[in-house]
């Protein structure tokens, strides 16, 4: 195992600057120039990462920036029935919230609370009880894959919480060897609702570029103190926003919308990979 994988460097992390190293590995991946070294950039991480380019767009890419937020071509992800993933990766968590209450690998426990409120005491607090006995589940985006995040059914979109934080790889071996990541990395904790019942998306920053981007409003609009208003309505599959680099994406639904008894066979399995739009979890 590489040592950027290993429980020592792990706990080296937190002491590491973690905005210079985003602002200096941003730096680098926004290079166009030499345009010789920029292509030999990309074929390596083809090659390294064994990516498949066939749902994306055919053309050369600007930079490594660019070719990480590339785009899929028309028809590459069909819209599933039910709630679909709303982005390409691999569930690392799936199941019932229970006493606020979600997992991470390995069963490690995350406060929800704490995901969706952070450590701001005087900021307003979203009821969470209405969550209690609903379902959670989380999907980790690879730097290998499709970057954005769209709607997972129709929506009505109600407001987003910045909430600012480190940037903390989210690998499985961070998530083993460093506590409670998505209560300490950036994250914007989505609110809107579906089928008549409220639901939250959180979107968790990473390391190396870290950064979180909405679709349709610029970061300076919604990031502060207080919830910032969206007030729009999506359809299923419409672009909601993006990561800079990989990052995370937790959705937390009601009871009300998946029913008084999650089954466990009725969640996406731990380990499997999903791709946008396809179908992870019925509803009433």
């Amino acid at each position: 195992m590489s040592f950027w994988r290993t429980e020592p460097f792990f706990q080296l992390y937190p002491a590491l600057p973690h905005g210079v190293i985003n602002r200096t590995a941003a730096t680098i991946t926004g290079l166009r120039r030499p345009r010789w070294a920029v292509d030999a950039a990309i074929a390596a991480w083809v090659r390294r990462d064994d990516i498949e380019l066939g749902d994306f767009e055919d053309r050369r890419y600007e930079s490594l920036s660019d070719f990480f937020l590339r785009r899929l071509r028309p028809g590459a992800r069909p819209l599933g029935e039910g709630l679909v993933a709303p982005c390409d990766g691999r569930i690392v968590g799936a199941g019932r919230v229970d006493r606020d209450t979600i997992l991470q690998v390995k069963g490690v426990p995350l406060s929800l609370d704490r995901v969706v409120h952070g450590g701001a005491p005087t900021s307003p607090r979203w009821d969470l009880a209405k969550y209690q006995g609903g379902a959670y589940v989380t999907t980790f985006l690879s730097p290998r894959g499709y970057h954005y995040v769209h709607a997972p059914f129709d929506a009505q979109l109600l407001d987003v919480r910045w909430i600012a934080g480190r940037f903390f790889p989210q690998n499985e071996d961070a998530l083993r060897h460093v506590p409670g990541i998505y209560e300490r990395n950036e994250r914007a904790v989505l609110r809107m609702v579906i089928g008549g019942h409220e639901v939250l998306m959180v979107m968790v920053g990473a390391s190396v570029i870290g950064g979180i981007e909405l679709f349709g409003h610029a970061r300076s609009a919604w990031v502060g103190p207080r919830p910032f208003a969206l007030g729009r309505g999506v359809a299923k599959g419409e672009e909601l926003g993006h990561f800079r680099f990989g990052s995370t994406v937790v959705m937390v639904l009601p009871e009300g919308l998946v029913g008084s008894a999650v089954r466990e066979d009725a969640l996406p399995a731990i380990g499997r990979d999903v791709q946008i739009g396809e179908r992870i979890l019925a509803l009433q």
